[in-house]
């Protein structure tokens, strides 16, 4: 009875861990886009200079939508939304209106 109650809280304890493991998080659109058409040209610098446009969540949304077209991306307003919601929860922490 003993090896089998040792048994399940190390089966208990593995499945946690794995539930917790950050690389079994399904990353979200948002990111997929980012890192799939953005990051080759933005390093993590852009979006903390001293020079930045973005000031607030209107900013952020909309040089994303401007940096898309100017990279004919042809995104959906879903697809700017979800990278500009990526990109303030990595980089500027502003308040964001309600969906």
């Amino acid at each position: 009875m003993r090896q089998w109650l040792c048994g399940a809280l190390m089966l208990a304890a593995g499945s946690a861990a794995v539930a917790a493991d950050p690389d079994q998080i399904k990353p979200s659109r948002g990111e997929l886009l980012y890192t799939t058409y953005c990051v080759a040209c933005h390093t993590e610098q852009v979006h903390w200079r001293d020079k930045t446009l973005v000031t607030g969540w209107p900013s952020l949304r909309s040089e994303v939508r401007r940096w898309q077209g100017i990279g004919a991306l042809d995104w959906s307003s879903d697809d700017v939304e979800e990278v500009a919601r990526h990109l303030n929860r990595l980089h500027y922490h502003y308040p964001l209106p309600d969906r």
